[in-house]
């Protein structure tokens, strides 16, 4: 057990987990504008209907940390259709009550995500997109081992100020093209 996150249980989420997801979801959005890329504006509109077809889209694994019956974290595993593609998954979605933030709930859900991941037996590489300048994200990510491999300029306007993107790779399978 990661310290501090004593008493948290990572589970998959499915549509039944939308109304918690979406308050979660919103409460982050909100207190964390910067490090998100959708509005809190525009995710007001997004209902619970909506919520639960996120969580229950083919090809999205959605994990949720709960303590007790509370939802206190979330993060998802985007996988691709294709033979040319499906070795490559993205992480997104990393959202952590702001009370838990800083006591391992963040690491607990990219550690049991990266372990589902090399279990589906066919990921390789997973991707995530950072906004540039988030140290705290930073070094939780880089822990884990992913790289940065490429900076998009001004993927984010917020309160008429552009930010980077920092795109990061953890590589899983080290067999071929090395």
């Amino acid at each position: 057990m990661t310290p501090g996150a004593e008493g948290i249980v990572v589970r998959p989420l499915g549509a039944s987990d939308a109304t918690r997801y979406r308050v979660l979801r919103l409460a982050s959005l909100r207190n964390f504008q910067l490090m998100h890329g959708p509005a809190y504006e525009d995710a007001l509109r997004q209902d619970e209907a909506w919520h639960a077809a996120r969580l229950a889209k083919a090809g999205d694994y959605w994990f949720g940390a709960f303590d007790g019956d509370e939802l206190v974290g979330t993060i998802a595993l985007r996988t691709q259709e294709g033979s040319r593609l499906r070795h490559s998954a993205s992480l997104n979605s990393l959202i952590v009550d702001s009370s838990r933030q800083s006591r391992g709930v963040g690491r607990l859900l990219i550690a049991h995500l990266v372990d589902f991941a090399r279990s589906l037996g066919t990921i390789r590489q997973i991707t995530l997109a950072l906004t540039d300048g988030n140290a705290r994200a930073e070094r939780l990510y880089e822990a884990f081992g992913f790289k940065l491999f490429g900076l998009e300029p001004d993927a984010l306007l917020h309160e008429g100020r552009y930010y980077g993107k920092q795109h990061r790779q953890l590589i899983l399978d080290h067999s071929n093209n090395e």
